[in-house]
């Protein structure tokens, strides 16, 4: 049953799931071209001096802010709003299975694949990262993008809980707390490691609101 549901959201969201982290990919790549030519404009020393001491400081690594949860979001639409919209996962719903082991078939493999984007992207970057800056800069800036590729997981958890609801205030509220949710974890700080104390409780709230999608989608299946 889960093998076959994980294959059929692969068909339903495999193109735009390629094409989103391929754009990821061509945004890191992108990002450390900037950064070995700022090197060779600057010289390695000065520009590393500006990464670590200037006011406000050198943050190459800004464009990857919204990366992850772009991503996440396009999985998360392209999962359930034609579904939704269409009313086909009624037919998913009545299924010889019980509605919440299906729907959290359908989010666990939501999960596997924003897992996967983000291994992919988070690991590249570490790879070019470490090539590039010594350890006094690379750990500092892992911390510091860390809550992003962590924002992820909500952003997926709060679009498939909009899609679900049946009632348009609610969907509303429910965009609102994902608003407030992310926007701690989406952050640029004004120094390398500004969120390394904070990425553990953030990182527990973001896990927190997944339990929410299986209210949805009792909801949802109720007609309530």
């Amino acid at each position: 049953m889960i093998r076959s549901l994980f294959y059929k959201e692969w068909l339903k969201t495999r193109w735009t799931w390629l094409a989103a982290v391929a754009l990821g990919v061509a945004e890191v790549l992108y990002l450390f071209l900037r950064v070995e030519n700022g090197m060779e404009r600057l010289g390695a020393k000065t520009y590393m001096l500006r990464v670590l001491y200037d006011n406000p400081p050198l943050i190459y690594y800004r464009m990857l802010l919204y990366v992850p949860v772009l991503i996440a979001l396009c999985v998360g639409v392209t999962q359930y709003l034609p579904e939704v919209s269409n009313r086909r996962i009624r037919l998913t719903l009545h299924l010889p299975a019980s509605n919440t082991r299906l729907i959290l078939g359908m989010a666990l493999y939501g999960v596997v694949m924003v897992t996967l984007a983000n291994l992919l992207l988070f690991g590249l970057f570490v790879a070019r990262n470490v090539s590039l800056f010594p350890a006094e800069i690379t750990r500092p800036v892992l911390q510091s993008v860390a809550p992003w590729f962590v924002a992820a997981y909500p952003a997926y958890s709060f679009v498939a809980m909009v899609a679900l609801e049946p009632h348009r205030w609610q969907q509303l509220i429910y965009a609102l707390v994902g608003w407030f949710v992310l926007s701690p974890l989406v952050v640029c700080g004004e120094a390398v490691g500004s969120y390394a104390r904070t990425i553990v409780p953030l990182a527990v709230m973001a896990v927190a609101s997944f339990p929410l999608l299986l209210f949805s989608s009792y909801r949802f299946s109720k007609g309530l």
